[in-house]
């Protein structure tokens, strides 16, 4: 008989797989971990035992636990319980003293881990670039951009009543050249950043003069567009055909940032994550997203990848930029922080309110995001999902958690997100003592995507719910009493540890 034990699902870079796995190894319990990173197929069982799409789930032998908070949760209640000396010897003689799990679904994978596929090779040729000087040695556009980042004299300067941020003069980008690569020759300096602004690694700042040893400012490129998240090159190197997988490559490049800079509470010190050198190499790799286009997908595909675009943005631009703490700075963040997807640059509220909700207007807006005309209409989705709502993560603490979206599987994808997130008290209260329900803000802010009154929105609800909340709701609905429906407080707070503080002068060339 195999003893029992604790299994827990699990991805590689999940900072709230460390947590829940944290805890166990403070207190001496062993566990056994099923990794959805080397066993992808696992991730099937793991939704048909959880009825949920994140991760960790927990299992002590075959009774499901839950995710981190939970497990930490019954942890913290055994501490505080003392019915064993030490919470080791009360799994000990609960859990590892009974007969092990005998679900299939939970047993631990005895085949080979799963090769991830390698993404296309780079253009090298392409992508080199020669350095001035006698030996002729080449380097990489992206090595090229980080020595200029670090050591170009780039600072604000002021010409006829307007500033231009992060320049420098074209005789201080010819002088960096002659110290930095040892020329003594100034023509060969300027040929070199004329070679470079070609190259479109640096450019003047209103890009109305080729490069010279004179007095005109210019910029390198990733200052140039500071409102566009992926404008750290312009990418002319190949392009991944297949969206998903880059996608998943920037959500794994990603994810092993913050994990890195999470502490064991699941913040994130996003300064630190910005330290990280594999940062860099994101800011490169997210800008082959300059050159993937969302017109061509169908629905499905372009649902699937909407979401993970948000979620993923929304991290990257924590770090870039820093976190807004105002309701205006908050506005400004999510209608001015962009990203270039195939040449069309999208806003946060491009991206939810213009494709994924069908190009409806943003809440207290006047008007739709994409106007008549406007190219960007060509990505917009033809049949909307109100649940999308469950899926996307602006950053808050109200927000729905990440979860990882998937074109083949989307349709169950949203609607176990959907029970999980009606289930939690912070977002629906079923009080059938007072024939109430509250909701959260998001019911509130986007009701029409889910029915075009309040009380055809209560009947939509009772969908989204499972167990004693909806007995309790649909009951309540057959009564024919009047429901009051309220809303509950939006808590616009943050994951963040420490981060920059932003400010829409962050977006300012």
């Amino acid at each position: 008989m195999e003893k029992g034990r604790v299994t827990i699902f699990a991805l590689a870079e999940c900072p709230h797989c460390k947590r829940a796995k944290g805890a166990l190894t403070k207190r001496g319990i062993p566990y056994q971990e099923i990794s959805l990173s080397t066993h992808p197929s696992k991730r099937t069982d793991m939704l048909s035992l959880a009825d949920r799409l994140s991760v960790p789930q927990v299992f002590f032998n075959e009774k499901h636990i839950g995710g981190a908070d939970e497990t930490l949760a019954l942890l913290e209640k055994w501490d505080e319980e003392g019915l064993y000396p030490t919470a080791l010897e009360r799994y000990q003689k609960e859990v590892e003293s009974q007969s092990g799990p005998t679900d299939p679904r939970l047993a631990i994978p005895t085949t080979p881990p799963v090769v991830e596929k390698p993404p296309p090779p780079r253009n090298e040729s392409e992508d080199m670039i020669k350095l001035p000087g006698a030996d002729g040695q080449t380097v990489t556009v992206f090595e090229i951009i980080k020595t200029l980042i670090k050591k170009m004299p780039c600072k604000d300067r002021s010409y006829r009543l307007k500033t231009y941020k992060n320049s420098f003069k074209g005789s201080e980008g010819v002088k960096f050249f002659m110290m930095h690569y040892g020329l003594s020759d100034v023509k060969e300096a300027v040929s070199f950043g004329q070679m470079l602004q070609k190259r479109k690694i640096l450019d003047h700042v209103t890009m109305d003069h080729d490069f010279d040893n004179n007095d005109n400012f210019f910029r390198i490129q990733p200052y140039m567009k500071p409102k566009v998240l992926n404008s750290f090159r312009v990418w002319v190197d190949r392009v991944e055909s297949d969206a998903m997988a880059l996608l998943n490559r920037l959500n794994k490049l990603m994810g092993s940032i913050i994990s890195k800079a999470t502490d064991g509470n699941g913040y994130v010190d996003y300064l630190a994550a910005a330290e990280d050198e594999k940062y860099f190499t994101f800011e490169e790799n997210v800008c082959e997203l300059q050159g993937v286009s969302m017109a061509s997908m169908d629905d499905k595909t372009k649902l699937a990848f909407g979401i993970n675009l948000y979620n993923l943005m929304i991290k990257y631009a924590f770090i870039k930029l820093g976190t807004p703490d105002s309701d205006l700075a908050r506005d400004s963040f999510f209608s001015n922080v962009s990203i270039n997807i195939g040449g069309d640059v999208l806003s946060f509220k491009g991206l939810e309110n213009g494709i994924l909700r069908g190009n409806k207007k943003p809440p207290y807006q006047p008007t739709v995001k994409f106007l008549r005309g406007d190219p960007r209409l060509k990505l917009v989705l033809s049949k909307p999902d109100p649940r999308i709502h469950f899926g996307l993560n602006c950053g808050a603490k109200s927000c729905p958690p990440v979860k990882k979206f998937t074109v083949d599987a989307i349709e169950e994808e949203l609607r176990i997100v959907a029970l999980a997130f009606c289930e939690q008290s912070d977002n629906v209260i079923v009080d059938d003592d007072k024939c109430e329900l509250h909701l959260s803000t998001i019911f509130n802010w986007y009701q029409s995507d889910f029915a075009d009154s309040k009380s055809k929105l209560v009947k939509v609800i009772v969908t989204y719910l499972r167990g004693d909340s909806k007995e309790k709701l649909q009951k309540m609905i057959e009564s024919k009493k009047d429901i009051k429906v309220k809303y509950i407080k939006y808590d616009w707070g943050t994951n963040a540890l420490k981060s920059k503080t932003y400010s829409s002068n962050f977006l300012q060339a």
